[in-house]
């Protein structure tokens, strides 16, 4: 039984989580042809103040940019 777990930003359209959900349990059992009764998808959805990438904080105005860096020195500039 496979279960897919989802971690993303807060979702603010209930029809797109939907979607993704129904979408993602498809493509699941299209590729491994399991029974969809046997398949569970969930989305974990996580406020920007509590995600970070490459330590930049989802909540910052500079995370698009600044959650790109590969080095520590990259965020100096």
């Amino acid at each position: 039984m496979p279960v897919v777990q989802i971690a993303t930003f807060e979702m603010k359209s209930q029809e797109k989580a939907e979607e993704l959900l129904l979408e993602v349990t498809a493509t699941v059992h299209r590729v491994t042809g399991i029974p969809l009764d046997k398949i569970s998808v969930y989305l974990t959805e996580i406020v920007p103040a509590r995600w970070a990438d490459a330590g930049i904080v989802g909540s910052s105005p500079d995370f698009a940019l600044k959650s790109r860096r590969k080095s520590y020195e990259e965020g100096q500039q």
